[in-house]
């Protein structure tokens, strides 16, 4: 089993006049953070499994982009088959490597 990976990307609040981003702007954000972020998630996990119950990680990736201030928050949140194996995961997604 492999790993998992969820999006869920989206935009609030009201564009400015000058706005950094438009629409299309804001697709291709979008679209690169699932790259790069799925991307690497599978490197790190690509061969990360539960030995107990042969289970990978599963992620869900939540962010907003906000219009008014022209950020984006990203929120990782991880589902695993055990206690054991969570501690596991987030021990390998905290190494730098």
């Amino acid at each position: 089993m492999s790993v998992q990976i969820e999006f869920d990307l989206r935009s609030e609040g009201e564009a400015l006049p000058d706005a950094f981003l438009d629409a299309r702007g804001l697709d291709q954000l979008f679209d690169s953070t699932r790259q790069s972020v799925g991307s690497g998630l599978r490197r790190k996990f690509h061969k990360v499994v539960c030995r107990e119950h042969g289970a990978g990680p599963r992620f869900k990736i939540s962010g907003v982009y906000d219009n008014e201030i022209e950020q984006m928050e990203i929120q990782y949140h991880v589902d695993a088959c055990c206690q054991r194996f969570l501690l596991q995961v987030m021990q390998t997604l905290n190494r730098r490597n």
